[in-house]
C-alpha cells in the first residue's frame, strides 16, 4: 500500500472519528450575496511610466552556458546515491491504479464506530496508534496531524450529506469505479452569445529585435525558516533538514547542504536570497513577475496560522527588496493556509473555520503591487483582474477552490466564492473590449487534486474564450511541464485550443534542482497577439554548489523551448505535436524528462509506465478525464 493511500485512509478515519465532537456553524446560507458584477474591471494600465518594451535578444546554448562547461559538469555521473523511486509514478499509481475500495472500506467501517460516542482523547489515541502501527509516520508526526487537521475536518463531516463512497469519489476522482456524485455536479452558465470568429493572422515568430515583454515566473518557493545546514537530510519525517530531523535507521546519514538537498527538504534562505540576487543582477530588464504560490514549507503536521504568516511575510519582504520597482502579480497556493489546503468558501463565516484570517493578512501585501480596486476581490476570494497594457489583461484566480483536499468542498463545491461566474464576467468584458488575457493560478486545472466539476467548468470557459485567453500559468507539481486544452475530448476531432505552462519549483522537494522560468511575450506593436513566443528555464547544479564550503550557485539557462523541442512557435498545436513526437521519439522524451527535473542527478529512472503517465499529464488540462484524453497513448492498458 502506498504512503499516499495510507494517508487517505487515516484522514478518513480522523474525520469520521471526530464527527460528533466539536460545535460548528449549523445554519449556512450558501449564497454569500456577493455581487461579482459590482466590482468594476481595472482599466488603467499597470505597465506605465518608466515602462518600455525591450528588444528580445537571440540566445544560443554556447552563449548562455559560459558560466559552466555543459558537457563536463552537467552530464557527469553523480556522486550521490542512486535513487530508484519515482515521484510521478507513485502519485499516478495512487490516482489511477489503486482501487478506492480500500478507502470505502476504511471509511464505511468507521461510520458505525463514530456512533459509539468515544471521547476526543480516546479517539486520538486510536488514531495515533493506527498511524504508527501502519508505519506511516512517527508518533510525533501522527499526533501533530491529528491535532492540526482534526478541528477543521470534523465539522465538515458534521455538515456534509455525503456517504463514504461519495467522499472517496470526490477525493480520488476517476479511479473510483462508481458514478459521479450528483449533488456535486454543477454547471456555471456561459453567455448565450456566440464567441467571435477566431482571427487567423500569422503567428509571430520568436526572432531577434522583436518588441516583447520579458516576464519572470517564480513558483513553489516553500521557504523553510527552520532549515539547518548539516542537519539530517534523509530523515523519517515528511520534511527533513531540520535540527530535530530523525535519521532513517537503514541508511547512512546525509547532511543538509548550504544551498539545499535533493531529499525531502525545502528551500533555505541562503538559496532563495542567492536566486533573487542573481535574477536582479543578470535580468534587470524584467517587465513584470508572476508569483504562483506555495510559500510555506511542507511541515504540515506542525504548522500554525502564525507560522505560515511569518513565512509569507518574510518571503514577500525578500522579493520586494530584490525587485522594488518591478510589478509583481501573485496567486495563492494551497500551502498558504493552515491546515494546508484548507480554504473554506465565504459562506463559512464562523471565525474558527473562515479563511478570512489569511485573506485579510495578504491583502495589504498584495496591494503593494495591485491597484486599489483589486482589494474587494482579494479579500473576498484571493483573486483579481488587472490591465497590464491597453488591450492586455492579467487575471489571477484562486484554484484552491477546486482542491479536492480542501475539506469544506465536501459540504458544497458549487462555484466557491462565485469565482467562475466572476471570471466569465471579466473575460466577457475583455472580449467586448478586444483585450487579450493571461490567467495565472497555483493548481493547474488538469491536476488530479482539482475537483472534476470545477475543472470541467473552467475547461469550458477557456474554450469559450479561446480568442481572448492567450496563455495560462501555474505551479504546484514542482515539475517543468505543461498541459493542453482541446476543443473536444473526441480523439478523432480534437483540436488544441490553449496551453497551460506549469513552472518548475524553486524548492528541491524532492529530487529537483531549483529553478525559475522566463517568458518572452509578444509586446507592443501594431499586430501584437500577446502570445508567449519563447520560454527559458534557469537552474543551478545543487550538488556541485554544496561540495565546497564557499562555493556559490552557478545559475545558467538549462534550455529554451523552441530550440530544445524543435518547435516553430509555442502555439497549442505545436505543443500538441511535441507530445505526439515524444510518443515515438524517445530521444526527444529524454530531453523533456531531463528538463522535468532540471537535470538533477537524483532524478528517478523513468520506465515505459512513467513515460506514458507523463505524456498523459501533458494532454490533460481537464482533471479526471484521462480515459477520454489519453486513449491514443494507452495510459490505462498498463
Amino acid at each position: 500500500m502506498s504512503s499516499g493511500l495510507r494517508w487517505k485512509i487515516l484522514v478518513g478515519i480522523l474525520i469520521l472519528k471526530f464527527s460528533e465532537e466539536l460545535p460548528i456553524q449549523t445554519k449556512i446560507n450558501f449564497d454569500d450575496k456577493w455581487n461579482y458584477k459590482t466590482n468594476p474591471s481595472h482599466v488603467s494600465p499597470m505597465l506605465n511610466g518608466s515602462y518600455k518594451t525591450i528588444l528580445m535578444p537571440l540566445y544560443t546554448f554556447s552563449h548562455d552556458l559560459k558560466i559552466v562547461d555543459f558537457d563536463e559538469n552537467l552530464m557527469r555521473k553523480s556522486s550521490l546515491p542512486e535513487r530508484k523511486e519515482s515521484r510521478v509514478t507513485d502519485d499516478m499509481i495512487l490516482r489511477t491504479k489503486v482501487s478506492c475500495g480500500i478507502c470505502n472500506l476504511g471509511v464505511g467501517l468507521l461510520f458505525t464506530e463514530v456512533k459509539n460516542g468515544h471521547c476526543f482523547d480516546e479517539i486520538k489515541t486510536k488514531f495515533v496508534s493506527l498511524c504508527v502501527a501502519l508505519k506511516i509516520e512517527s508518533l510525533n508526526v501522527c499526533s501533530g496531524i491529528f491535532d492540526t487537521y482534526g478541528p477543521e475536518v470534523i465539522p465538515v463531516i458534521e455538515l456534509t450529506s455525503l456517504g463514504p463512497t461519495e467522499v472517496c469519489k470526490l477525493i480520488f476522482g476517476e479511479i473510483c469505479p462508481v458514478p459521479d456524485v450528483n449533488s456535486h455536479e454543477w454547471i456555471v452558465e456561459l453567455p448565450k452569445t456566440a464567441s467571435p470568429p477566431l482571427k487567423t493572422s500569422p503567428l509571430t515568430r520568436f526572432k531577434e529585435g522583436l518588441s516583447v515583454f520579458k516576464v519572470l515566473q517564480i513558483s513553489d518557493t516553500h521557504y523553510d525558516l527552520d532549515y539547518a545546514e548539516g542537519a539530517v537530510a534523509n530523515c523519517e519525517e515528511p520534511l527533513c533538514c531540520r535540527n530535530y530531523s530523525t535519521p532513517r535507521t537503514d541508511e547512512d546519514l546525509m547532511p543538509a547542504g548550504r544551498w539545499g538537498s535533493y531529499e525531502k527538504c525545502d528551500a533555505p534562505r541562503a538559496m532563495l536570497q542567492n536566486m533573487f540576487d542573481f535574477i536582479a543582477l543578470q535580468h534587470p530588464d524584467i517587465d513584470y513577475i508572476l508569483w504562483t504560490g506555495d510559500i510555506p514549507p511542507h511541515d504540515i503536521w506542525n504548522q500554525t496560522k502564525e507560522n505560515n504568516l511569518n513565512v509569507i511575510e518574510e518571503t514577500i519582504d525578500m522579493i520586494f527588496k530584490a525587485f522594488p520597482n518591478t510589478p509583481i502579480f501573485p496567486a495563492i497556493g494551497n500551502h498558504e493556509s493552515s491546515p494546508a489546503g484548507n480554504f473554506a468558501p465565504p459562506w463559512m463565516t464562523n471565525s474558527d473555520h473562515s479563511i478570512s484570517w489569511l485573506y485579510d493578512k495578504i491583502s495589504p501585501s498584495w496591494l503593494k503591487w495591485l491597484p486599489p480596486n483589486a482589494e474587494p476581490t482579494v479579500r473576498h476570494g484571493a483573486f483579481y483582474s488587472v490591465l497590464l497594457r491597453p488591450g492586455f489583461r492579467l487575471i489571477s484566480i484562486n484554484t484552491n477552490y477546486c482542491h479536492s483536499l480542501s475539506w469544506w468542498l465536501l459540504v458544497n463545491s458549487t462555484d466557491p466564492a462565485s469565482e467562475l461566474k466572476w471570471l466569465i464576467h471579466e473575460l466577457q468584458g475583455a472580449e467586448d473590449r478586444d483585450e487579450k488575457t493571461h490567467i495565472i493560478g497555483h493548481i493547474s486545472p488538469g491536476s488530479a487534486d482539482c475537483m472534476k466539476s470545477w475543472s470541467k467548468n473552467f475547461y469550458d470557459i477557456v474554450n469559450r474564450y479561446e480568442g481572448t485567453v492567450k496563455a495560462l500559468f501555474y505551479g504546484h507539481s514542482h515539475a517543468d511541464e505543461f498541459q493542453l486544452f482541446y476543443e473536444t475530448v473526441d480523439e478523432y476531432s480534437r483540436r488544441p485550443t490553449a496551453v497551460a505552462y506549469l513552472a518548475p519549483s524553486v524548492t528541491t522537494f524532492t529530487n529537483h534542482n531549483p529553478a525559475f522560468r522566463i517568458y518572452y511575450v509578444d509586446g507592443d506593436h501594431e499586430n501584437t497577439t500577446r502570445d508567449v513566443l519563447e520560454h527559458e528555464t534557469w537552474t543551478f547544479d545543487m550538488e556541485m554548489a554544496n561540495k565546497l564550503p564557499n562555493n556559490e550557485p552557478q545559475w545558467y539557462k538549462l534550455y529554451s523551448a523552441t530550440e530544445t523541442y524543435e518547435m516553430e512557435n509555442l502555439s497549442p498545436s505545436e505543443w500538441n505535436k511535441v507530445v505526439e513526437r515524444m510518443m515515438i521519439d524517445d530521444d526527444l522524451f529524454q530531453r523533456f524528462y531531463k528538463n522535468y527535473y532540471r537535470n538533477s542527478p537524483t532524478a528517478p529512472d523513468c520506465d515505459t509506465k512513467c513515460k506514458i503517465q507523463i505524456l498523459c499529464d501533458l494532454k490533460s488540462a481537464k482533471s479526471h478525464s484521462r480515459r477520454q484524453l489519453c486513449n491514443e497513448i494507452n495510459v490505462f492498458s498498463l
